[in-house]
């Protein structure tokens, strides 16, 4: 079903730039082994820094755009991003690896779907 009423252009922007991001990730880890990805801090620190923005951004889509989104869990990719954020020392690399590889291609393959709408 056709949406009459699309997001705002801001929030546009930041579903764009959690799109940006969360290819960027991809871009990342494509082709590696969590060891390598674990023996390379530059990776880590990147997909860490990109899941972040995916964070930030998705906080500032308006509810009722998130509310049109309902595959996206806007709540929780906010609080990664805090945790990212405020606990980077505590952040479990497996679970980053985790979302990067299982989470990553499906909120992009959403996002391109919507924003083409």
């Amino acid at each position: 079903m056709r949406r009459t009423e699309g997001p705002t252009e801001e929030s546009r922007a930041f579903l764009y730039d959690m799109l940006e991001s969360a290819r960027k990730v991809h871009e990342y880890i494509h082709g590696i082994s969590f060891e390598e990805f674990w023996e390379s801090s530059t990776v880590r620190d990147a997909v860490a820094l990109r899941l972040a923005m995916i964070g930030e951004a998705a906080r500032r889509v308006d509810v009722k755009t998130q509310k049109a989104l309902p595959a996206i869990p806007f709540a929780q990719i906010g609080g990664l991003r805090n945790h990212i954020v405020h606990d980077y020392g505590a952040i479990n690399f497996r679970i980053v690896w985790k979302i990067a590889r299982e989470d990553i291609l499906p909120l992009v393959g959403v996002l391109k779907k919507y924003l083409a709408e």
